[in-house]
């Protein structure tokens, strides 16, 4: 029943947004979520599994935001519309990109290279046709995405204005990977 398991996934986001990780206990989720602990172990097998599933789904959500963004003309239009993109999700969805941030050890790799496979791909033609700077794969997250990452952090600690300086942040990408 995905009802029951977007149910629980839910409750678990709440708790999280209300009390970090640790308050996302199996006695607090079957309180919040109105469920059995039953349930919760046939839908996810433990606690750690509801994190996955709740990553898994997050993650997904936000990549699928930036999808569309690849459709770009320029590559300097694709940079800064992946890049605007992932800062309007975060913006919108502030209690997944925190979870996103608090609970990395929860990410399957290789589900999570899948499902950004598209947006690599696009970001790895561009550079082999000389429109972006080559960056190794590795290297692309933490140094082209950097500054947006932490304008991230610090608007998911409340000390940043995210939607004032999402253009200065999309600039800063540009500048990363202009060729």
């Amino acid at each position: 029943m995905p009802d029951r398991r977007q149910s629980l996934l839910d409750a678990a986001l709440q708790l999280v947004g209300e009390g970090g990780l640790d308050a996302v206990t199996i006695a607090a989720l079957t309180k919040r979520s109105g469920m059995s602990n039953g349930s919760i172990y046939h839908h996810f097998g433990s606690r750690a599994g509801v994190f996955a599933q709740l990553y898994a789904d997050s993650y997904g959500r936000c990549v699928a935001a930036m999808l569309p963004a690849l459709q770009a003309g320029s590559a300097e239009e694709g940079v800064r519309g992946l890049t605007l993109s992932y800062l309007d999700w975060v913006m919108a969805n502030p209690s997944r990109a925190r979870f996103l941030y608090a609970a990395p050890d929860h990410a399957d790799p290789a589900a999570k290279m899948a499902e950004f496979a598209p947006v690599l791909a696009w970001f790895l033609d561009r550079m082999a046709s000389g429109e972006l700077r080559t960056v190794p794969p590795w290297a692309l997250e933490p140094v082209a995405m950097g500054p947006a990452h932490e304008s991230v952090r610090r608007f998911l600690l409340g000390v940043f204005d995210l939607a004032l300086a999402r253009e200065i942040v999309a600039d800063a990408v540009w500048a990363v990977l202009k060729p």
